[in-house]
């Protein structure tokens, strides 16, 4: 199956505003309050996608397309300490005529610093501890880890613009294997988050 651009566009929007919807419900619920303090929710997660096509003398190759949508929440359990959930992560491949689709799960807790006395800034420390499971005609999983590191910027009143690098082990074994199949993955991540 050739990847269709239009039809992963019309998806990429309907996920972008499924984020908005999911991040906004209720932002204005509470007032007061500040970010990283015990009790406060946070919500939001991360929308993107890639094509690129390869180019060799002039010729072009078949494009490789990648959308991911990464959900997120938690909850301050004390001033600072952050219990935290991806709970669905979806990424979809296409390439060459074919298409894979991987689904995760982490758990996230983390600490936030805050910087100054204006709480604008927040450096975070985050791990990363889940499973990943992925289908392409047959099927592989495993216990995945990582961590992330970054920081949140406070851009409104109770939104959060979110920078970080991160780096997961993703073990992806079909059935019966003994020693990992996967991939180590770098990657420098932006994303929205609310907090209530």
């Amino acid at each position: 199956m050739k990847p269709n651009p239009t039809r992963m566009t019309r998806c990429s929007v309907l996920l972008a505003l499924a984020m908005i919807i999911f991040v906004t419900t209720d932002a204005s619920a509470q007032e007061g309050g500040k970010f990283a303090s015990k009790g406060t929710t946070e919500r939001g997660g991360s929308i993107s996608f890639q094509s690129t096509t390869p180019v060799s003398r002039g010729s072009t190759g078949d494009a490789l397309t990648i959308l991911s949508f990464q959900p997120f929440i938690g909850y301050f359990v004390t001033d600072g300490f952050e219990l935290g959930l991806n709970p669905l992560g979806i990424t979809s491949i296409s390439y060459s005529g074919s298409s894979a689709t991987s689904i995760s799960i982490f758990l996230a807790p983390s600490y936030n610093f805050q910087t100054d006395r204006k709480g604008i800034a927040y450096p975070f420390l985050e791990a990363l501890l889940g499973y990943t499971s992925t289908s392409n005609g047959s099927t592989a999983s495993g216990f995945s880890w990582g961590g992330r590191a970054g920081v949140k910027l406070a851009v409104t009143g109770k939104g959060l613009l979110n920078f970080g690098v991160q780096y997961l082990q993703i073990t992806l074994n079909r059935e019966g294997e003994t020693e990992r199949t996967g991939t180590n993955q770098f990657a420098i991540s932006a994303g929205f988050t609310v907090w209530l």
